[in-house]
């Protein structure tokens, strides 16, 4: 069996004369077989020259009210942060083949074959949704809300085998809230990917309180970082809020479903419920 074949890419297959012996040779006769695949060659890469870097102009800081100097939160946003270029990869590209696109030839065991799947998601192809504001914020909390993108969404096999999951990443502008909700029967991880430092907090509903239920009053709380990780399991309620006033915070989430044995379990826990 061979991959199908970029036959735009002038890809094909390569015959030869059947070597069989026997009476397999004589049956066969003058039938051609498949000796090989002429593949496509890498795509002429031609390389790209970056802008040079601009240069920093040289001038006093702004100072803060009161007469004092910038703050920290000025500084981390001013124009005195370096120009990142892009990488050249032009001898990469020389060297190996490197894809542009987002699709990629995997093995999965469900089909127990190679198939072509997405496995990779660049943020210029997704799309960001605004979430929803919550009726319940208090009348001192901002109104700010956040806005999330899926990257990948993978359901859970028919046999039951393998779980599914959900991936993506969501952006909270300074002040922004993503509403207190809760994970159900899935499990969810969260990477703070960027952030003004220590201004993420991350608060985890009691579990000792009211089923489905987020008290601001009894809820854990901690303040996070780029870098810092954390994690809902199942059955319980969270909420994330971005306290800086200047600097916007991205996150990147996966939520792990769960199997389909426990989604009938809590169906057949809740229609005995309602015939209590």
């Amino acid at each position: 069996r061979f991959k199908p074949l970029a036959f735009w890419k002038n890809e094909k297959l390569l015959y030869e004369p059947q070597n069989e012996k026997g009476a397999l040779g004589v049956a066969m006769g003058d039938m051609p077989v498949v000796s090989g695949v002429q593949h496509a060659l890498p795509t002429p890469y031609k390389e790209r020259k970056g802008a040079p870097a601009k240069k920093k102009a040289k001038g006093k800081k702004k100072r803060g009210r009161g007469g004092g100097g910038g703050s920290d939160d000025e500084d981390s946003d001013n124009d005195d942060t370096p120009l990142k270029l892009p990488f050249d990869d032009g001898a990469l590209r020389k060297k190996h083949h490197i894809s542009d696109g987002e699709s990629g030839t995997v093995w999965s065991e469900t089909l127990e074959s190679a198939t072509d799947v997405k496995i990779v998601s660049r943020i210029d192809n997704r799309t960001f949704s605004k979430l929803p504001l919550s009726t319940a914020r208090r009348k001192r909390e901002s109104r700010v809300v956040g806005f999330a993108s899926q990257s990948f969404h993978v359901p859970t096999d028919d046999d039951d085998l393998f779980p599914g999951y959900i991936a993506g990443n969501v952006v909270l502008p300074p002040r922004g809230i993503k509403d207190a909700e809760g994970v159900g029967l899935c499990s969810q991880v969260f990477n703070v990917g960027d952030c003004q430092p220590n201004s993420v907090e991350f608060a985890l509903a009691d579990p000792a309180g009211d089923d489905g239920e987020f008290d601001p009053k009894s809820a854990q709380r901690y303040m996070l970082s780029k870098g810092d990780m954390f994690q809902i399991p199942p059955g319980n309620v969270y909420r994330v809020e971005n306290h800086s006033r200047t600097t916007k915070a991205s996150l990147f989430w996966t939520i792990i479903k769960c199997t389909s044995r426990a989604e009938q379990e809590e169906e057949d826990s809740e229609e005995e419920d309602e015939r209590d």
